[in-house]
């Protein structure tokens, strides 16, 4: 059976409600990117599907989630659909975890040509082109803090492409799209196609990264499927602002003064790699010499960071410097640790903390009696996950004060 040429845009978690965190300081300037982008990249999905002429937009759950976006998501959320029924491109909606079914209000009533999936069990639509049935669309809605029922998805007997819409699946690793032949997943922001074969299941992704940990390009997945029944997946960015963590390798004697050379032609590289959008940059420090010492929180690194802000984050698109992060240990001469000094004493002591991690770093004991065992004291206990972090800055600030003390003598 010759199957129809079919091209959908697949879309996930948008979370519309979720503005950009994870940053100490919000330029002026970018105080409203910051706040707009996720309604700027849910805008360009839509703008996708009709740049494509996309016969469908698939929905996969964590649209919005409405007690706290308010009022302004259901408008916009309005006017994009419209916008599609327009174009006679319809939009098929699994509810997720933040945006089942019965949280869209009834009296925001939803275009004809959108279409939400029931929660509990497999809902059914036949897609149609000019009355002629091209697909069968298949979707369920989570109840949210339920799993999802992977049972009801089926191929359709006919011989249709079958597409299947979930936020999240049930299903083995592996066999995600055993059932339907392409599975438009949610719930997982970074894009992925987790099974090709014999159908495929693919994870679209967040359309906006919201924190420094979700780095490089975010968009939505333009599907196409030939006479043949052939799937072609390709990936549009649609991300308004990047988060960017970008390594520089230092080497023995390097300074500031080489350093901000090479941090320059990697701001260059990245404008260029990324054009048209505000990036965020975490710099991580890596190598080795005398000047990773340095750079810590609180001492060269903001130095740096102010300098860095002022050169690059100042344009539009802006380069803004999140952070600088150098998590290399301590590299000083072995003759210090056989010091009979403060120093050397200091430097026997963290070197017996970072081999032995059965002795504690509980930093209550330092509290005055009245705080212990307080909330406040709670945040003096060290986990092992911290442990290591902690000493290479202990570590870096301590020999950096000794370092200020021999300039003063």
């Amino acid at each position: 059976m010759s199957q129809p040429p079919l091209r959908f845009v697949h879309a996930g978690d948008l979370h519309l409600e979720r503005p950009l965190t994870g940053v100490s300081e919000i330029p002026d300037q970018l105080r409203e990117a910051f706040l707009e982008a996720p309604y700027l990249a849910a805008e360009q999905i839509f703008e996708t599907a009709l740049t494509e002429g996309a016969d469908a937009l698939l929905l996969s759950g964590d649209v919005v989630h409405l007690d706290k976006a308010g009022p302004r998501a259901i408008v916009f959320l309005l006017e994009q659909f419209r916008r599609l029924a327009d174009h006679n491109i319809a939009v098929y909606w699994a509810g997720g975890q933040n945006d089942p079914v019965d949280a869209w209000p009834p009296t925001a009533t939803l275009p004809s040509n959108v279409h939400r999936f029931p929660s509990g069990r497999v809902g059914n639509f036949e897609h149609k082109r000019r009355d002629q049935t091209i697909a069968r669309i298949q979707g369920i809605s989570r109840n949210p803090g339920q799993p999802v029922d992977d049972s009801g998805f089926h191929r359709d007997a006919k011989g249709l492409f079958t597409i299947g819409v979930a936020h999240g699946t049930a299903a083995a690793p592996g066999s995600e799209g055993d059932r339907v032949h392409y599975m438009a997943l949610g719930g997982q922001h970074r894009r992925q196609t987790v099974d090709q074969s014999p159908g495929i299941a693919h994870y679209a992704g967040t359309p906006q990264g919201r924190t420094p940990d979700e780095t490089g390009a975010f968009g939505c997945t333009v599907v196409s499927v030939d006479e043949s029944g052939h799937v072609k997946t390709n990936f549009v960015a649609v991300d308004v602002v990047r988060w960017i963590t970008e390594t520089v390798e230092l080497t023995a004697g390097a300074e500031v003064t080489t350093l901000l050379p090479q941090i320059d032609v990697r701001v260059n590289n990245l404008k260029a790699k990324h054009p048209d959008r505000d990036l965020l940059v975490t710099w991580r420090i890596t190598g080795s010499g005398e000047l990773l010492n340095q750079l810590r929180p609180g001492g060269l690194s903001d130095e740096l960071i102010g300098q860095l802000r002022h050169m690059y984050g100042q344009k539009s698109p802006a380069v803004w410097s999140v952070a600088i992060e150098c998590d290399e240990p301590l590299c000083v001469p072995g003759e210090w640790y056989d010091e009979e000094t403060i120093r050397g004493d200091v430097l026997r002591q963290l070197r017996e903390l970072e081999e032995d991690d059965a002795i504690p770093l509980d930093l209550e004991e330092f509290f005055p009696a009245s705080l212990k065992g307080s909330p406040l004291a709670e945040l003096a206990r060290v986990s092992s996950a911290d442990r290591s972090e902690l000493l290479v800055a202990a570590s870096k600030l301590g020999m950096d004060l000794m370092s200020l003390d021999d300039v003063e003598e």
